[in-house]
């Protein structure tokens, strides 16, 4: 008979939500800053571990290095009391792997008058400054041995480790990959393991990452590329087969490797060995895509779209013509992943532009525009803009409702 609970998603089994990765830091640090307000009003609430749960390189372990450097500063701002202007939200990283108990505390022997007791020695992974502050992350928690795990988990539900008492202002937050995909795990899924943390799951988001990658500055071309082709920022398929898969963080390193080429001789004179270098990253099928539009030769811009139609008016007729529906729905998802993530300033031309993709392509792809909107978190900025666009256009032109709205909503109720 068949295991049911194991068919199911991790975040499916354990019942709990599915956050973006960026929704995720701003709650972790909303909730580490209203326990310190909370403290310095005297109320003495326990600090919440948190559990982040998600597909490697998705940017856990990043955002953790991003709370602190955002805390330390929103602290000051704040000007508390316990957290004056020369304090700093530190980090202290472990990786459960790589690492056993006996790297964070060992006993030694002491003799004191002849009689030989033993204390602890810890390490420097465990925080010992008082009124200092910080976040210990434990990375890959579940992929560290059942000794290493039986220390973490005291060190989730009573933020100390032995008899060492974690100074107030530390913060436990442990990571993950989901057991459902190709990882090695052993965590205990009983009610006391369970119990120790919150627990949320982040799943690959597109905004997220472009909102990243332009504030972490990555090369251009790495942010239109994911522009135009969403689809890419995670290869799922290479991972579940353990090839080299493209993902968050193997963008964050073919970005570092452009601007080498960028300022040392071009990129254009060195493509070879850039494709090279990327397949060994994004793999050799990823890395010939992301080529072929870094040569330029292929891929119908989204900006070109928005702002100059009629340099790409003819390419889209073909792709029509040819009825390549793959395609149509890759420019359509691309199309929108630019505008909620640009959210660029439009004229009369540009509206005229949105209008002329979303009535030629058929309405069986178009009608993604309609369906990916939904997806969006109504009091996001995403939302709003899109919703005040598409308001704009059925108000300046007729053609909008009757060709592509009207239809769309007549698809969606299953009409033809």
């Amino acid at each position: 008979m068949t295991d049911k609970k194991a068919e199911l998603k991790y975040y499916e089994r354990l019942n709990i939500p599915i956050m973006t990765i960026g929704s995720i830091k701003e709650l972790i640090k909303e909730n580490i800053t209203n326990t310190l307000i909370a403290w310095e009003h005297g109320i003495d609430i326990d600090k919440q571990p948190f559990h982040i749960i998600g597909p490697a390189g998705v940017g856990k372990t990043q955002i953790c290095k991003q709370m602190c450097n955002e805390l330390t500063i929103s602290l000051r701002e704040l000007q508390l009391p316990s957290f004056g202007p020369e304090k700093t939200f530190d980090e202290i990283m472990i990786k459960s792997p790589v690492i056993t108990r006996d790297d964070i505390i060992i006993p030694f022997p002491v003799i004191d008058n002849g009689n030989t007791s033993f204390k602890m020695l810890y390490s420097d992974f465990v925080p010992m400054m008082k009124d200092s502050f910080g976040i210990f992350v434990i990375d890959e928690c579940s992929r560290g041995d059942h000794t290493l795990q039986q220390l973490m988990w005291q060190v989730q539900n009573e933020s100390k480790i032995h008899m060492q008492d974690f100074p107030k202002g530390w913060f436990v937050i442990s990571i993950d990959n989901p057991d459902d995909q190709e990882y090695t795990m052993d965590y205990l899924e009983d009610a006391a393991g369970l119990r120790r943390q919150l627990h949320i799951y982040t799943d690959v988001n597109v905004p997220d990452f472009i909102k990243h990658a332009k504030e972490a500055k990555f090369h251009p071309s790495i942010i239109e590329f994911i522009q135009t082709h969403p689809n890419y920022l995670y290869d799922f398929q290479a991972q579940k087969v353990g090839s080299v898969y493209a993902n968050p963080a193997s963008y964050e390193r073919v970005s570092n490797i452009l601007w080498g080429y960028h300022y040392s001789g071009g990129i254009k004179n060195k493509l070879n060995n850039i494709e090279n270098l990327v397949s060994g990253l994004l793999n050799t099928s990823k890395t010939r895509l992301f080529m072929d539009f870094l040569r330029d030769m292929k891929d119908i811009s989204p900006v070109d779209v928005f702002y100059n139609y009629h340099k790409v008016r003819k390419e889209i007729e073909k792709v029509i013509k040819e009825e390549n529906n793959a395609k149509l729905g890759e420019l359509i998802t691309g199309f929108l992943t630019f505008l909620s993530t640009e959210l660029p300033d439009y004229g009369k031309q540009e509206k005229a532009n949105v209008v002329e993709l979303l009535t030629s392509v058929p309405i069986d792809t178009s009608a993604l525009f309609i369906t990916q909107i939904d997806t969006f978190d109504r009091s996001g900025p995403e939302f709003k803009y899109i919703t005040k666009l598409h308001y704009a256009m059925l108000k300046e032109f007729p053609r909008y409702k009757t060709e592509f709205y009207d239809k769309a909503v007549k698809l969606g109720r299953g009409g033809n």
